[in-house]
């Protein structure tokens, strides 16, 4: 164990594929680079060439707009000519207008009956509680508990502040 494993050894012929495998790759790797490049210029140019084009059309519209302002100021600016009265004769009169056509008068609406004067409350249907007969009768186990809980309470209160 004390002697360590001798390295391996490329031959010659080994050397030789691996420099050619080398080169291969590395011509690669420039072709793929060079074509790399070349997409990205191609983004870049679209890119700039898209960008022109927005700054064109928005420079139309202004310019569109610019002159549409240039007419309508001109329009104002000149003076109107009166009508003379060659041109009022010339113009047709007017049409009467058409008289709108009768409508039925609206039908009366029923008014509905006035409130009442007072209110009249209906009284509250008074929980009655059941008598013992009809508590034993109809009860269960859960349901005796719970009315005993309550009468002792009741009986615990009122000790408590009836003396």
């Amino acid at each position: 164990m004390d002697n360590p494993k001798p390295k391996r050894q490329l031959t010659p012929e080994q050397l030789e594929k691996l420099a050619k495998a080398r080169e291969k790759a590395n011509e690669t790797r420039r072709k793929n680079y060079q074509i790399k490049k070349f997409a990205k210029e191609n983004i870049k140019l679209e890119k700039e060439e898209r960008k022109k084009e927005k700054e064109e059309k928005q420079e139309q519209a202004y310019e569109a707009v610019i002159q549409i302002k240039k007419e309508r100021e001109k329009i104002k600016t000149e003076p109107r000519p009166e009508p003379t009265k060659e041109d009022k004769k010339e113009l047709p009169p007017e049409p009467e207008p058409e008289p709108e056509p009768q409508r039925p008068p609206p039908k009366e609406t029923i008014n509905p009956p006035p409130p009442p004067k007072e209110f009249i409350k209906k009284p509250k249907a008074v929980k009655r509680e059941p008598t013992e007969q009809e508590l034993y009768s109809n009860a269960s186990v859960a349901m005796l508990r719970q009315k005993l809980y309550e009468q002792t309470r009741k009986r615990l209160v009122n000790e408590l502040f009836n003396y």
